[in-house]
């Protein structure tokens, strides 16, 4: 799931006029905030635009806010909007009438153009009038879920050193500029002699503003950025910033300043920062409870692949994109079907009572074998990687491994004993599946993107992941016979079956039509057991695994009750039909349903994993109560083949 936050972020430290004095870390700063959102938030990077120098003109800022966000129709109400502007800020004389009683400044951001000539005259840059009718143009058309940060000032203050100010004086525009630059429904919206001065409203209820620097005071810069915006990134990287509010998030932006005296203005100003959008549950969290006081109670248990020997490592909370440091590492000493016990690794104890637990190393017993090929054009990134992966011979290189990717992956000298064949090439990964199971139902040889040795080693981490969850089952196979999949295809405007069952001894083989063809799947239980299903999809091509339906714990009785069915993709909000379809180019592809089910509710969206790119955003859920000790689970596992119709 994407993260629903769309920026606008801008950073100038060259200016066109000669007259302005030039910064040296404004666009360090915009692209540190960019950063931010990239790497911590997860936001992707198509809803990120970004102006530096001779790029952030008046005329492109503002066609940018329209396009971008504005008039953006992937933008829906309630998104979290966010604008960061770092460069000069700066005043001119207010026009006649603007202000009753006597004159007073304007306050304006300094484009790149600022003070210099243009077709339409000369750019008095943006002024406080003309962004607010800015902000109230956005908001009523996506919401008032919007952040705005101003690393600049309007006052020079007291400092001597103007290149350690963010102002600049204008030389040569007049009060007339401003008119002529007037936002164009600016005019059209408001009395000019009502109109509060200065960009720091109080009242303003389209947006919530950090300021730099409050009225009348100066914010500071240096080599090493901006002094708000270090700040920030202070505090963003050190507090659980998830949970506070944007008032709360200033104070403490404020402590970090030592003296220097930002702001924060708007009527919702106390609600969480970017009213928590970005704040997503993070899936591979799982819940704890204390079970005495050397043991941890952890919700996951032999239905997740967790053994004796698995480490997990201690979280106080489960929110991605929010500071969230390990505090401690535990490793499981007893395994029950859907919960384990572990104990912590460290001499001291820690005294936790509830939160939350990561899979630092699953400690699979039968490794992940990987046959590396010689290549002459990836020499280096061969031999970075052939160091990454201990030699099957080698268990104490093999145990080391485990720590460092979680997943016991082990090297092989040929490719008669290798789970795949590698062979790495300019910007891709070669992958030749020797598995029977996958060389049998999907294509054998897929070629993954790949540029650097670091990549390598995640597409090998999740193709391990992938063949843990695919290949587990429960030994004993409690349901063999008692619990059966069947798929069938829908009339996509009925919902009515229009095909038999399409399983035939656990394959399907089905045509990518073009018709956007939708399909359920129906879960028979046989047993004299209430069922809780979970079905996930995994696709063999990217190495994903996806949920495709998981219960809701909030639900009284077990969804598969026993001797009876029920049907996944029967067009209601919370059971959405099945479609496959091919990438463009492809002939044919395959993916894996597995249903897991088990007599108890476990939380189980943890196993999931992107097509080797990123992490999904996708709820954890929290569970509570003592688990029983006659709890089962089994598996039922299909594959789905996927074909182009001939002449397509």
């Amino acid at each position: 799931m994407a993260t629903r936050i769309f920026a606008l972020i801008i950073g100038i430290d060259k200016y066109k006029s000669g007259n302005i004095w030039d910064h040296e870390s404004c666009v360090d700063d915009a692209e540190s905030i960019k950063r931010w959102l990239t790497h911590d938030l997860h936001v992707p990077r198509e809803q990120i635009c970004l102006l530096t120098d001779s790029q952030a003109t008046k005329r492109a800022i503002e066609d940018k806010f329209m396009d971008h966000l504005v008039n953006n129709p992937v933008i829906e109400k309630g998104d979290a909007i966010f604008i960061y502007f770092a460069g000069h800020g700066g005043s001119l004389p207010s026009p006649r009438g603007w202000y009753s009683g006597s004159m007073k400044d304007v306050e304006v951001l300094c484009p790149y153009d600022h003070d210099s000539k243009s077709p339409e005259g000369r750019v008095a840059g943006i002024s406080d009038r003309s962004f607010h009718a800015m902000l109230r143009d956005l908001a009523d058309a996506k919401g008032d879920n919007i952040t705005v940060i101003l690393d600049c000032c309007f006052s020079s203050g007291d400092v001597r050193e103007r290149r350690n100010t963010r102002y600049s004086p204008t030389t040569k525009a007049t009060p007339d500029d401003l008119y002529t630059g007037l936002w164009r429904s600016a005019l059209a919206r408001e009395s000019p002699n009502s109109h509060p001065r200065g960009f720091a409203r109080a009242d303003s209820a389209t947006h919530v503003l950090f300021a730099a620097a409050r009225p009348g005071e100066c914010a500071v810069a240096g080599k090493g950025g901006g002094l708000f915006t270090r700040a920030l990134l202070l505090v963003k990287d050190r507090e659980p910033i998830h949970e506070l509010t944007c008032t709360e998030f200033l104070e403490l932006i404020e402590e970090a300043m030592e003296g220097h005296t930002p702001t924060v203005v708007g009527r919702n100003k106390d609600r969480l920062l970017f009213d928590g959008v970005p704040f997503a549950t993070d899936p591979r969290l799982v819940p704890i409870d204390m079970h005495d006081y050397d043991h941890l109670r952890i919700d996951a248990g032999a239905i997740h692949g967790i053994v004796e020997g698995t480490e997990f490592t201690l979280h106080a909370h489960n929110y991605t994109g929010s500071p969230n440091p390990g505090l401690g590492s535990y490793l499981v000493t007893e395994v029950h079907p859907t919960w384990c016990l572990a104990r912590t690794k460290s001499q001291s104890k820690p005294r936790v009572f509830n939160g939350w637990a990561r899979v630092t190393r699953w400690n699979n017993k039968t490794p992940f074998r990987v046959h590396l090929r010689r290549s002459l054009f990836s020499i280096f990134r061969r031999c970075r990687l052939r160091r990454a992966l201990p030699p099957l011979q080698s268990s104490s290189q093999s145990s080391i491994n485990q720590s460092r990717t979680g997943v016991n992956i082990v090297r092989v000298k040929n490719s008669a004993n290798a789970d795949v064949s590698v062979t790495l090439r300019k910007r891709e990964m070669v992958v030749e599946r020797h598995d029977s199971m996958i060389a049998t139902n999907c294509r054998r040889i897929i070629h993954l993107p790949s540029a650097d040795s670091g990549v390598d080693l995640r597409a090998l981490e999740a193709a391990a992941r992938f063949h843990l969850h695919l290949h587990r089952k429960n030994p004993a196979r409690p349901m063999l016979g008692l619990v059966t999949m069947e798929l069938y295809r829908l009339d996509p405007h009925s919902w009515t079956r229009v095909s038999g069952n399409l399983l035939v001894d656990g394959r399907a083989q089905i045509v990518d039509d073009d018709k956007q063809s939708v399909y359920a799947v129906v879960l028979h239980n046989y047993s004299d057991h209430d069922l809780w299903p979970y079905l996930v999809s995994m696709d063999s091509a990217g190495y994903s695994i996806s949920m495709v339906y998981h219960p809701d714990p909030a639900e009284s009785q077990p969804p598969l009750r026993k001797h009876s069915h029920m049907v996944i993709g029967s067009g209601t909000l919370d059971s959405e039909a099945l479609s496959f379809t091919l990438a463009d180019g492809a002939d044919n592809g395959a993916s894996f349903l597995k249903l897991f089910v088990s007599s108890v509710f476990t939380p189980m969206s943890f196993i999931e994993q992107d097509s080797l790119s990123h992490e999904p955003a996708r709820a954890s859920l929290k569970t509570s109560g003592v688990k029983s000790d006659n709890e089962l689970w089994d598996s039922v596992v299909a594959c789905v083949n996927v074909v182009r119709r001939v002449g397509a």
